[in-house]
C-alpha cells in the first residue's frame, strides 16, 4: 500500500516535470514568435517610413519646381520691365543730347 502511494508519487512528480518542462517550452516558443511579430511590424514600419519619405521627398521636389518656375517667370516680366524702362530712359538721354546739339 505505502509502495503504491510512493509510486504514485513519483508518478505525479515525473508528470509535473513534463509539464513544467512542456510550460517552459511554450513560454519559449511564445517569446520566440512575439519577438518574430515585434521584428516583422518593426520592418513593416520601416518600410512604410521609407516609402512616406521619398514621397515627401518628391512633392518637395515637385513644389520647390514649381517655386522656381514662378521665380523665372517673375525674374523675366521684371528684366523686360527694366528693359523697357532703360531704353524709353535712354531715348530720352538721346533725345536731351540731340536737343542740346541742335539747340
Amino acid at each position: 500500500m505505502i509502495e503504491n502511494i510512493v509510486s504514485q508519487i513519483k508518478k505525479a512528480e515525473e508528470k509535473v516535470k513534463e509539464i513544467i518542462t512542456s510550460s517552459k517550452r511554450q513560454s519559449a516558443d511564445i517569446i520566440e514568435e512575439a519577438y518574430r511579430k515585434t521584428d516583422k511590424i518593426v520592418k513593416e514600419a520601416e518600410k512604410e517610413l521609407k516609402i512616406a519619405s521619398v514621397e515627401a521627398e518628391k512633392k518637395a521636389k515637385i513644389d520647390a519646381d514649381k517655386k522656381a518656375e514662378k521665380l523665372r517667370e517673375d525674374f523675366k516680366s521684371k528684366l523686360a520691365e527694366v528693359e523697357h524702362v532703360s531704353r524709353a530712359n535712354r531715348k530720352k538721354a538721346i533725345e536731351k543730347i540731340v536737343q542740346r546739339i541742335i539747340g
